[in-house]
C-alpha cells in the first residue's frame, strides 16, 4: 500500500538576532510551524527526524501518522552568526522518495528594532502627530555602522524622523528614532521606516501607518 506524504509549506523563512557569545540570554525568535501530511492510503512510519543549522525542532509526528493525518512541525531559529543562514529538517520514513525534507532559512543580525510596527491612528490632514519612538538595539559584539534611515513605500512622504544614531552604534549599545506622521491625504496612510546598516539582515524595517482624517 502506497504512502506519501507533503508540507504545507516548500520552506520556512526566519529572521532573529545574534546574541554575543558572552550574552547570558542567547534567545531564540517566535517559532514557525509546517504541517506534514500523510496523503498516502496506509500508515506512515517515521524512523528518524533530523535537523541541520542554526535550528530547533519539535514535532507532533511521534512514530507514525495515519493515512489522511497530519502532524505540526515547529521550528524555532537561534542564529550563531550574522548574514543568511540555511539548513532543513530530514524526515526518513518508508514513503516513496525518502528522506522528506523542508528547507529552512534564517537572517541573523546585530540589530534589533523595537517596535517593529507603529500605527498613528486618526491625524487631521495636513498636521504633524506627536512622535512615536522606536528603539534600535546592538545586540552584537562590534558596533554597527549605520549608513541610512529613511522611508519607502505608498505614503512615504507622509513620515519623517529624527534620530541619535549617527554613524555607528556602540557594541551593546543602542539609539532612538522618533517617527511623525502628516498625513497629507484622507484616508490610511502607509510606508517602511528601512535601517541600512553592515549588522546584517539589512535593511531592518519598521511598518509605519495612520489615517488621515
Amino acid at each position: 500500500m502506497r504512502e506519501d506524504i507533503s508540507f504545507s509549506v516548500d520552506g520556512l523563512t526566519c529572521r532573529g538576532w545574534f546574541y554575543r557569545p558572552d550574552s547570558v540570554s542567547r534567545k531564540t525568535r517566535p517559532s514557525q510551524t509546517a504541517t506534514l501530511t500523510n496523503t498516502g492510503l496506509g500508515i506512515l512510519s517515521i524512523a528518524k527526524i533530523s535537523v541541520t543549522g542554526p535550528f530547533i525542532q519539535k514535532n507532533t509526528c511521534g512514530t507514525s501518522v495515519a493515512a489522511g493525518a497530519s502532524c505540526t512541525f515547529t521550528v524555532t531559529f537561534k542564529p550563531t552568526t550574522i548574514g543568511t543562514l540555511t539548513g532543513g529538517i530530514s524526515i526518513t520514513d518508508n514513503a516513496g522518495n525518502s528522506p522528506q525534507s523542508l528547507a529552512l532559512t534564517g537572517f541573523g543580525t546585530y540589530v534589533a528594532l523595537a517596535p517593529t510596527s507603529i500605527n498613528f491612528g486618526n491625524q487631521t490632514v495636513g498636521s504633524k502627530s506627536l512622535p512615536k519612538r522606536v528603539t534600535l538595539s546592538n545586540k552584537g559584539s562590534v558596533a554597527v555602522s549605520i549608513t541610512g534611515i529613511s522611508f519607502t513605500g505608498t505614503n512615504a512622504a507622509d513620515f519623517a524622523e529624527t534620530n541619535t544614531c549617527g554613524t555607528s552604534v556602540a557594541a551593546g549599545g543602542s539609539c532612538f528614532i522618533q517617527i511623525t506622521f502628516t498625513p497629507s491625504a484622507k484616508g490610511n496612510r502607509t510606508a517602511t521606516l528601512s535601517v541600512t546598516d553592515n549588522g546584517g539582515a539589512s535593511p531592518q524595517k519598521v511598518a509605519v501607518a495612520g489615517t488621515g482624517t
